[in-house]
């Protein structure tokens, strides 16, 4: 009776241990699974913050635009300069702040590359403003050589061998919006889903292909137009006037020195739907 006894409290005892084990297993899971859930959301919450979550508008669309007209796209706020039908050319909304300038360029606090700036606009001058060779100033146009009558022609996107001749010099402004391209993670989404238009960039002095720019001298020609998206001015023009001339938009197209200071405005063309 004893042994009957006995052997019924083991069954017991290792029936609970089985029960407790099986219990502590089921928890595990369950908190291994909800670990798990939990990661995934916080990964999407983070993509989102990101800029790259679904809530990024990153189509435009179709329908007749106005010049002007604001528009949300890729995490930004632009204007329109031009409704081609299908296919319709924004303006940044803002001018492009320092930080994004010092993370394209490493330079803080040089007064040859920089103008007036606050917290959320900055000036930038297309040159080097210098009147001698300085670092860096063959890829940011300038003179060479030394000899004050020879300067290298600001240019927008010129190949390593045209910057080598000594003709050609990038300016700081060309330098600055393709890496803000380059790294803005919404204008990057559009590219990435094909939204973007190829444009011929011609600065009036080489011709290129690329997917952003700065605004033309034909698209503030007309100044009635312009006045309806030009509210953040001076800002820099793509084209060049001479050696040692750019342009800038200031209420009208004013051809100044290449080491004037002004905003940057990018420009990017959008296919519709």
């Amino acid at each position: 009776m004893k042994n009957k006894k006995g052997f019924i409290a083991t069954s017991l005892i290792y029936s609970f241990f089985l029960v407790f084990l099986m219990l502590m297993m089921t928890i595990l899971v369950a908190s291994v699974n909800n670990r798990i859930f939990v990661d995934r959301i916080n990964e999407d919450i983070k993509s989102e913050l990101e800029n790259q979550g679904s809530f990024i508008v990153d189509t435009l669309p179709a329908k007749n635009y106005n010049i002007g007209e604001s528009v949300t796209l890729a995490n930004e706020s632009w204007q329109v300069i031009e409704d081609k039908g299908s296919q319709v050319v924004l303006v940044l909304a803002r001018a492009l702040t320092k930080e994004e300038i010092i993370a394209a360029i490493g330079e803080d606090g040089n007064t040859q590359i920089y103008g007036t700036c606050n917290d959320s606009s900055c000036q930038v001058r297309a040159c080097f403003n210098a009147s001698t060779s300085v670092t860096g100033g063959q890829l940011y146009c300038w003179l060479y050589g030394g000899n004050t009558n020879l300067y290298r022609i600001p240019s927008w996107n010129p190949t390593t061998s045209q910057i080598q001749s000594q003709n050609y010099g990038q300016t700081i402004v060309s330098a600055v919006v393709r890496s803000w391209f380059n790294t803005h993670r919404g204008v990057q989404r559009l590219l990435s889903k094909k939204k973007l238009v190829e444009m011929n960039i011609n600065d009036g002095a080489l011709t290129t292909k690329g997917y952003v720019r700065i605004p033309m001298t034909s698209e503030v020609s007309n100044t009635t137009n312009a006045n309806k998206w030009a509210n953040v001015q001076p800002f820099h023009l793509l084209e060049k006037n001479s050696n040692i001339q750019t342009r800038i938009y200031n209420t009208s197209m004013q051809n100044v020195n290449s080491n004037t200071a002004a905003y940057i405005r990018p420009v990017i063309e959008v296919y519709e739907g």
